[in-house]
């Protein structure tokens, strides 16, 4: 790709109006890198909301070939910027096979602000609030120019890296001492995410581990998480008796009832119930499908507590992992575990700037 060749965008009404429009103006050989559906005001007697699809696109330099069939992919670009593999060229999507993602609304805003820099409008299609795909854009441009470098490979490699130096930095060990506590609206997925956690614990780590499932506010329902410590042979404890004994190297976890974000009185609550549990480790959980709003406002809600980390659940209800970039560069949190599905042990892996990244520009 050179210096020349540059992405531009589309809006059509259909799938056909895009290839038409993306053959007109780029040719045949053109190579699409983002498709979307965006909402179109509509009128009030429409059953359904419009919508159309925002297509970027560019013309490929002699020799690079935009044919291809099959799911989206990005090929890892390699140290001197061309991409890996050998190959000197990328795979792409060609014009004639455009997949379709659901895009979650912005508030109207779009991001405008990249110069030469393409990376901007590829982050934001992949769940960054303009806001913070400006930030990616601001740092790469200060640190290596206005100009970005000819092959989108290699600007794809430095947002990467700049998103790397963002990660904040983990506020405690996995294995040190104190209650894993987890906090969260109703239905966002805590007791799944701890029974998840528990499973690797006893399972995998053959670690000794205690539960407390706790009633609050309201009454802790809980049951399947007492039937899933008796079936791993994990003690529960259903009240605290102002002591936790656990032995050296194990862990301990307390389940709570959800508790409303938007409820002054119950965060008060929750805040001087965990208060008595000795060196309690807070963990926020949050469910990874919502709209990047109500996630924000979530983790401000709870902002009062001191949180340790984030734990983002359905994830398998949501393609566009790049969103919870907003919540690392929105917050001081870093991510702990990112979950997908309800089956136990289930996915559940190590929250790193990798595992967002390689969902985002898979390899």
């Amino acid at each position: 790709m050179s210096a020349d060749d540059q992405l531009v965008p589309f809006v059509a009404d259909s799938v056909e109006d895009a290839v038409a429009q993306v053959r007109a103006q780029l040719g045949p050989s053109a190579v699409v890198v983002h498709v979307r559906r965006i909402p179109v005001q509509s009128g009030r007697f429409l059953r359904r909301p419009r919508q159309r699809l925002e297509i970027l696109a560019y013309r490929p330099e002699a020799g690079e070939t935009g044919g291809w069939s099959g799911a989206p992919r990005w090929v890892e670009p390699g140290v001197d910027g061309t991409a890996g593999g050998g190959m000197g060229g990328e795979e792409r999507r060609s014009v004639e096979s455009l997949p379709l993602e659901e895009a979650s609304a912005n508030g109207g805003e779009s991001f405008s602000g990249g110069g030469g820099w393409r990376v901007g409008r590829l982050l934001e299609a992949t769940g960054f609030q303009p806001s913070h795909a400006q930030r990616v854009v601001d740092t790469l441009r200060r640190g290596h120019g206005d100009a970005p470098p000819p092959e989108l490979s290699r600007e794809l490699a430095l947002a990467r890296s700049a998103l790397t130096a963002f990660w904040p930095r983990a506020r405690g060990e996995v294995g040190r001492g104190g209650a894993h506590v987890m906090l969260g609206a109703p239905g966002v997925g805590k007791t799944t995410a701890l029974c998840k956690w528990l499973t690797q614990a006893v399972l995998v780590e053959a670690r000794r581990a205690q539960v407390w499932r706790l009633d609050g506010q309201t009454a802790n329902t809980a049951e399947a998480l007492s039937v899933y410590c008796e079936v791993l042979g994990v003690p529960l404890e259903r009240s605290w008796r102002g002591s936790m004994e656990v032995d050296e190297g194990g862990l301990a976890f307390v389940d709570l009832p959800g508790v409303d974000w938007q409820d002054a009185t119950a965060l008060k609550a929750l805040t001087g119930q965990v208060a008595r549990l000795p060196s309690a480790r807070l963990h926020l959980v949050l469910n990874g499908a919502y709209d990047v709003s109500v996630l924000m406002r979530q983790a401000r809600a709870f902002s009062a507590l001191p949180i340790e980390d984030l734990i983002v659940t359905h994830l398998d209800e949501e393609t566009r992992w790049g969103k919870l970039w907003n919540l690392v560069l929105g917050t001081n949190y870093s991510v702990r575990y990112l979950s997908a599905g309800q089956n136990i042990p289930g996915e559940f892996i190590a929250g790193s700037p990798e595992a967002l990244l390689s969902r985002q520009f898979p390899a």
